[in-house]
């Protein structure tokens, strides 16, 4: 039977909330009529991240009847935009989703996505900073971030999209195999440069508001990486100067 969703997960130090995670991803899965598959990429967790997922996929393969979850283990830790990309060329699904190991997207999302690739839209991202758009407040340092840096990403490299960091977007198969082959951002730049090669690829990208919940317990070191980010960001433009669009339309 052919895969129409794949959910990649990227998961760094998250033993204390991906069986949670998990328990809610595949009793969703288990209430559709399609067929899904789910794929952990482990990024060099020091924790026992990947132990619970297996621990789950004993007992969830027993109350939802899905089948256990592909696990792909980084033999350090790279980064999640690595992470990312790893999931996302492993996945066969007609539609590829990746989302946040914290939930912070609800699951259930998703189905906001789907009637726009009916429309024939190439890509569908999640968005916080939508008139319609249901955000728990923010930190006000995360806030402040965000502001900043969209204002940064829309002046240098994606312009018209509002949110492009929201960790909860979907690709058709075919582009989200050649993204991720063409990326080489590897830490929290990477959304940017998703986007960036889909521009510059000619995809259609809708952005589509969603309900977004504040997890604790963020691995996002705010000065640090934002400093990484926008030095990303600057990276990207020259990355990527000379890509065309592609000779041919990717196929399913």
């Amino acid at each position: 039977m052919s895969i129409f969703l794949s959910i990649v997960i990227p998961a760094y130090n998250e033993q204390h909330r991906i069986a949670d995670t998990l328990y809610a991803v595949k009793h969703y899965l288990a209430q559709q009529e399609y067929s899904s598959e789910v794929i952990i990429v482990d990024d060099g967790s020091t924790d026992y991240t990947t132990e619970v997922v297996r621990t789950v996929d004993i007992y969830s393969s027993e109350i939802h009847n899905h089948k256990v979850s592909i696990i792909m283990e980084n033999v350090k830790n790279v980064g999640k935009g690595f992470s990312v990309a790893r999931g996302m060329l492993k996945a066969q699904g007609e539609i590829i989703l990746f989302s946040d190991a914290d939930l912070a997207t609800p699951i259930q999302e998703v189905e906001k996505f789907l009637p726009y690739f009916a429309q024939g839209y190439d890509i569908v991202i999640g968005s916080r900073r939508l008139p319609d758009s249901d955000v728990e407040k923010k930190p006000f340092y995360r806030d402040i971030m965000s502001i900043l840096f969209n204002t940064l990403v829309q002046a240098i490299a994606v312009h018209g999209i509002h949110d492009t960091q929201c960790g909860f977007k979907a690709f058709r198969r075919a582009v989200a195999h050649d993204i991720a082959r063409l990326q080489r951002t590897y830490r929290f730049g990477f959304d940017v440069e998703q986007l960036y090669i889909a521009s510059k690829r000619g995809y259609r990208i809708k952005e589509v508001p969603v309900r977004w919940v504040h997890q604790a317990g963020s691995t996002v070191r705010p000065m640090r990486d934002a400093f990484g980010m926008i030095a990303d960001v600057i990276r990207i433009k020259y990355m990527h100067a000379s890509l065309q669009p592609p000779t041919h339309t990717p196929q399913q």
